[in-house]
């Protein structure tokens, strides 16, 4: 199979940079298969040592492979292999120290030995290794240095006082402690002053070296720049804290600018903001216009709120941490005039508004994920009724919510350990006589209208009718079944029934199908062909509505089920006007559970039973 293509550019700039040998064909075949485990999220560490291992060490091998990498990975990505890079390049250089000190070593006491090989030798390393070298005396003075040390250091030649007067008192101090403490070596890296005043970062290798007689004699430091390497670091750590599109921290470093805040114990403000229709901009004008509206609200709530943290959190949601606790009607009405103005793109004026969900904290004892946990289920609860709206934390209505759907959660596993039932009650005619039986379902307290108003919030609503319709069809009598309002409309649902009608060798004009009335126009289709199916097909939750009168008329529905009886009069009496109506029109009508006596008065077909 041919390489990628990305696999042939990443090729082309290594061989570029570095030398290898290692022929083209095969760098490319290798660099094919770590592209696939970048993209599996895999050994981004180990393939930055490889590059080591394999001698991609050019001035340019880092840079150019991120720049190639770049359009394809995320910035983690990216930051792992050139941690795992640099990581290897660090252990590579501390072997190369350690067999330079070990040739020092070997000079010095060859020195007393063989006084003109060993010197020869000594000048040699010194001179010809890319490690800065400088030999200190006891007291902390340099003795000798190479020509890397200087040019590390910015000095075109060998000057007479190579380090600044407080990095040479720092490196005298340190070979101080040496001898003080018996310790013969230590790494570090070190931030020197170049001679321009610049700064150099370093890792620095400061050694003891000892005569014959076993005492010291000297100081040595191996010094390798490191500054490109770190700016690279920094730079990605940049990129993993910043979101890209707007410049604005991302949920990572607000995360931590929030612990920051809650840690002083100070009173906050934690607004959790959702831009309202962005779909529409984003498929109506492109999601370039769409992005365009992302960094016009980051710089919009930047504006507004110059002394708050302003940051995104996700594709369409912002958030900002205000200090103090301000009137949140106020600040919400400030943020809904800021981003009304128009900004205008492909000549078109487009605004959004956004709604909000507000905490306000104080004191120590709450983390960070609490509080976003609820600034965001306040704004969920806001935009229930509707768009540019606002809500503050209420606790006992997000302990009600968090009890809610932490069972909803719960309920995939419920319905794998079978603890959802199918009960059954009797539905008669107002004669008394039983026409069919009524499936519900139950999961513990929890009655047919909310396991099926769960299963629509979860997508489960295919896979339990599915098991309502085995199990009803399995009984031999007939029997009626309530769908969800998303089964309702769900395109395979004729395909479901059919399958059920097959497994249980059941009649369908025994079966007696009622489809939310929800769920219409949609599932209008629905009613057609279960009905030509000989399927009864009835309107459940049926409250007299205008849609719902016109399904009605234009659909083989066989009757209805009524919705819970109003309480108030007028309405009562809409409803009692509504059943002859629908009687005169040949739909059967069914009430209940509820007072038989009213029931009758009403002029129902046909009583459900209390189960």
């Amino acid at each position: 199979m041919a390489p990628s293509p990305l696999a042939q550019r990443w090729a082309a700039v290594l061989i570029e940079s570095a030398y290898s040998p290692m022929s083209r064909r095969e760098l490319t075949q290798h660099l094919d298969e770590h592209a696939v485990r970048l993209r599996a999220g895999q050994a981004a560490v180990a393939i930055g040592e490889w590059l080591v291992r394999k001698r991609f060490t050019g001035p340019d091998s880092l840079r150019r492979t991120l720049e190639v990498l770049a359009p394809e990975f995320p910035p983690e990505v990216l930051g792992a292999l050139a941690a795992g890079y640099v990581r290897a390049t660090r252990d590579q250089l501390f072997a190369e120290q350690e067999k330079v000190k070990n040739a020092l070593l070997k000079a010095v006491e060859d020195a007393q030995r063989d006084l003109h090989d060993s010197e020869a030798r000594f000048a040699q390393v010194f001179a010809s290794t890319a490690v800065g070298i400088a030999i200190f005396d006891l007291r902390g003075g340099v003795v000798e240095a190479n020509e890397a040390l200087a040019a590390i250091l910015g000095h075109e030649e060998m000057p007479k006082d190579l380090f600044t007067d407080a990095d040479a008192a720092a490196l005298a101090a340190a070979c101080e402690r040496m001898i003080e403490s018996s310790v013969d070596s230590d790494r570090r890296e070190w931030e020197l002053t170049r001679d321009n005043g610049d700064t150099v970062w370093a890792n620095v290798v400061l050694s003891v070296l000892r005569g014959s007689d076993g005492l010291p004699k000297f100081h040595v430091a191996l010094i390798e720049d490191v500054t490109e390497q770190r700016m690279l670091h920094e730079w990605l750590r940049h990129q993993s804290l910043t979101d890209l599109l707007t410049g604005l921290p991302n949920r990572a470093s607000f995360t931590d600018k929030l612990e920051s805040a809650l840690a002083t114990g100070e009173p906050h403000t934690l607004g959790y903001l959702d831009v309202d229709s962005l779909t529409i901009v984003n498929d109506g004008l492109g999601y370039a216009a769409g992005d365009a509206v992302l960094v016009e609200v980051a710089r919009r709530l930047r504006a507004a709120l110059p002394d708050a943290v302003v940051a995104r959190v996700g594709g369409d949601e912002f958030v900002v941490l205000i200090h103090g606790s301000p009137d949140v009607a106020a600040l919400a009405a400030m943020i809904d005039e800021e981003l009304s103005e128009p900004v205008y793109l492909e000549g078109a004026g487009v605004a959004v508004s956004t709604s909000i969900g507000f905490v306000h904290t104080a004191g120590h004892g709450v983390d960070s994920t609490t509080v976003l946990r609820r600034a965001h289920s306040t704004l969920r609860r806001a935009e229930t009724g509707g768009k540019r709206q606002w809500g503050i934390y209420d606790h006992e209505a997000d302990a009600a919510d968090r009890a809610r759907f932490a069972r909803i959660a719960a309920m995939p596993g419920a319905f794998e350990n079978g603890e959802i039932s199918v009960e059954y009650a009797p539905v008669s005619w107002v004669s008394g006589e039983r026409a069919f039986l009524e499936a519900s379902l139950r999961w513990g307290v929890s009655r047919h209208d909310d396991v099926v108003a769960h299963a629509d919030a979860l997508g489960l609503a295919s896979r339990l009718g599915r098991m309502v319709l085995r199990d009803a069809c399995s009984r031999g009598e007939p029997v009626l079944i309530r769908l969800s309002r998303d089964l309702s409309r769900d395109p395979d649902l004729a395909a479901h029934v059919r399958s059920a009608l097959r497994a249980g060798a059941f009649p369908a004009s025994s079966l007696f199908l009622a489809l939310d009335v929800r769920a219409m126009p949609d599932g209008e289709e629905n009613l057609e062909v279960l009905h030509d199916m000989g399927v009864h097909v009835l309107l459940h939750e049926f409250g007299g509505g205008f849609a719902g009168l016109s399904t009605v008329e234009r659909s083989p529905v066989w009757g209805v089920r009524l919705a819970r009886p109003p309480s108030e009069r007028l309405a009562r009496q809409g409803l009692a006007l509504m059943v002859p109506l629908l009687r005169s029109a040949g739909v059967h009508v069914i009430g209940g559970p509820g007072d038989p006596d009213e029931l009758r008065a009403l002029g129902v077909d046909l009583v459900v039973s209390p189960s």
